[in-house]
């Protein structure tokens, strides 16, 4: 059942009406006849208006020769390496524009290795040759990536914008500055018309079904226009329905628009079975069949396995590959090295390599190319978006800090102008250091862990850069945390009575900001260094660390081993820039309700904490030098992430 209203469809349609798969009552026989009719209308091609400039899609055949995959194994009672493991065994084959090819195998066999080292995914293990069109492929070439695109086996979907917002804002991201804003708007029209998702444009990402999800990801991928389409696993988590939908939508693709489609499958219905036009077999890291669908049973056969009456041909082709008729894998693999010729066409599957290019000359027109400014707004718009539709988290968090503010003002009421509270106010001074330090650091620490898997997808196939996503996502963080920071000080600094003086007020809302600020820097540097089990323990820790320098002890009272991380410590820095804003710069006397206060002038405090030369400026350098230190490395420590391949 779809979970998308048609009342809630506001742009004009486009006039081709092919490909309605929501249709209830299309049945999987009905979809593949629709992936096999030619009486469909054709697909929206990229037909360019005046003054605009696309990149023509080129026709591509992907040959692989010789592919092999190792990967090393550690021994850890011996500290020592392993012998490196192979995955994949020296494999060849070739897959040609125009077909929907499926590589399949038993679990273990191989196939989403091969699928990611074609996709130029994974490149460290990896030996042998890709080519594209003949010619060899450089996998971190701009142009390879820009005409190839990897769709990944979980739906990775933003769930608080639409399908057209979706759509929009990624056509922006891709299409570039030069395409004019109606002709993104018309290709956006004509991918929802042709993947059946019309009706779904101001359905929120998050209610979409799982087939509409399946078919979303394709359509925000078409939209850069790619002539090589990797899907790996395209109908895990899929009914019978939406995967017969999935799969004739993808046949269309290849056979309309010669496009070379390239997806893992594992074990598919005999319908769907059918339905793809080339086969590529592992077992164990070899090749055990390369050619046409057709051709799988009269193969077997000449090798004597012949598949039972009324038996799906997959499901025989994997209990093959397990060992269940007694057919190892080496005669497998050496009967698929015979089997050169490829059934329905009358080429070799490995032609002449040309040794002397590159794979940079298939796209010799102007890529298009989206500015930097323009992807920061995209995508802090996006951001924005989202939190407009779900700003429960954020209201909660702003309304912790409201409440702590009364909490704390009540607590320590008074204690800024008493002589007889300075203690007091001392605790108040380094409770609140350690709230804003804690909400700061905690409640960024997991926002790239649960972001990695979108931002990898996103970023490998070339929406945008890591700098602009960096930036957009800082934007939100920022002023919300330095907000949240702001209410907490401003409510409990009146309650508890420290000094109403212009300068000292700008002293401590500066560095408190900055501390937290800092604090959120190393919450960002965590999460995107360790994994969340670690992070959310290791951030704590780091903060109690630094906190207990400057407050639990002096600096001559700390042992000399670590005396460092006191000249390193944000916390010490803003906890005594804090002190000294409060009482120092020749504060008057302090009232005193008593006999005898004994610390009625500011001074002796200080002078009693070795503070009393500090120099919060300095300080406030520090802190704000540490935390753009941290956003620096933080920033590495991702472009590492998804740049290694």
């Amino acid at each position: 059942m779809t979970s998308c209203n048609s009342s809630n469809y506001s742009p004009s349609k486009s006039s081709l009406s092919c490909c309605q798969t929501d249709n209830k009552s299309q049945t999987n026989v009905e979809a593949i006849n629709m992936a096999t009719s030619d009486t469909l209308p054709p697909p929206a091609t990229y037909k360019l208006e005046k003054n605009c400039s696309f990149p023509r899609r080129p026709e591509i055949d992907l040959i692989f020769k010789d592919i092999k995959f190792r990967v090393k194994e550690w021994n850890l009672k011996k500290f020592a390496i392993k012998k490196k493991k192979e995955i994949l065994h020296g494999v060849s084959g070739e897959f040609k524009a125009g077909q929907l090819v499926a590589i399949m195998g038993p679990s273990g066999a191989g196939k989403s290795t091969l699928l990611n080292v074609l996709a130029g995914y994974t490149l460290k293990g990896m030996s042998g040759e890709v080519l594209v069109n003949g010619k060899v492929r450089v996998a971190h070439s701009e142009k390879w990536k820009r005409t190839s695109c990897y769709i990944q086996q979980d739906s990775l979907v933003r769930g608080r914008i639409t399908v057209g917002e979706a759509m929009t804002i990624t056509a922006h991201l891709k299409l570039g500055n030069n395409i004019s804003s109606a002709y993104k708007h018309t290709q956006v029209l004509n991918l929802l018309e042709i993947l059946g998702l019309s009706y779904c444009y101001d359905t929120l990402c998050g209610r979409l079904s799982g087939g509409q999800k399946k078919r979303l990801d394709v359509a925000l991928e078409l939209l850069s226009n790619p002539s090589v389409i990797f899907l790996d696993e395209p109908t895990t988590g899929l009914d019978s329905m939406s995967c017969s939908q999935c799969i004739a939508l993808l046949k269309r693709l290849a056979r309309m628009e010669k496009r070379t489609i390239v997806c893992t499958i594992h074990q598919p219905s005999a319908l769907l079975f059918e339905m793809f036009d080339s086969l590529y077999a592992l077992a164990n890291g070899y090749c055990i069949y390369k050619g046409s669908i057709h051709g799988l049973l009269p193969h077997l056969t000449s090798i004597g396995i012949n598949c039972p009456p009324y038996h799906n041909p997959a499901d025989f082709l994997i209990e093959v590959a397990i060992g269940d008729y007694g057919i190892t894998v080496d005669k497998l693999t050496a009967a698929a090295d015979e089997n050169l010729w490829d059934k329905g066409t009358t080429t070799r599957v490995v032609p002449k390599v040309i040794k002397d290019s590159s794979e940079d000359d298939i796209i010799t027109e102007q890529q298009p190319t989206t500015s930097f400014l323009t992807q920061c707004y995209l995508l802090y718009k996006r951001q924005l978006i989202s939190l407009k539709r779900d700003y429960t988290l954020l209201m909660v968090r702003l309304l912790c800090h409201l409440l702590i503010g009364v909490i704390f003002g009540y607590l320590y009421m008074g204690s800024g102008y008493r002589a007889n509270g300075v203690l007091a106010n001392y605790v108040y001074l380094y409770g609140s250091l350690l709230l804003i330090v804690y909400t700061g650091k905690m409640a960024v620490t997991l926002a790239f862990p649960l972001e990695m898997q979108i931002l990898s997808r996103e970023h490998f196939n070339r929406w945008y850069k890591l700098a602009p996503y960096y930036i957009s996502m800082l934007l939100i963080e920022i002023p919300f945390q330095a907000a949240c920071a702001g209410t907490y000080l401003t409510i409990s600094y009146w309650l508890t009575g420290q000094p109403i003086e212009t300068y000292r007020i700008l002293f401590f809302m500066v560095v408190s900001i900055s501390a937290t600020l800092t604090a959120q820097a190393w919450g960002f540097f965590i999460g995107a260094t360790t994994p969340v089990k670690i992070a959310v323990f290791l951030g704590p820790i780091i903060a109690v660390l630094f906190s207990v320098f400057g407050f639990c002890a002096t600096y001559m009272d700390t042992p000399r081993a670590f005396r460092w991380i006191f000249h390193i410590s944000y916390f010490r820095a803003s906890f005594h820039s804090l002190i000294y804003t409060v009482y120092g710069y020749d504060r008057m006397d302090l009232v005193c309700d008593d006999f005898y206060c004994h610390y009625k002038k500011p001074t002796k405090f200080l002078n009693e904490l070795e503070i009393n030369d500090t120099n919060v400026i300095n300080n406030l350098i520090l802190i704000i030098g540490i935390g753009v230190l941290m956003h620096l490395l933080t920033a590495s420590a991702l472009w590492c992430k998804l740049n290694r391949r």
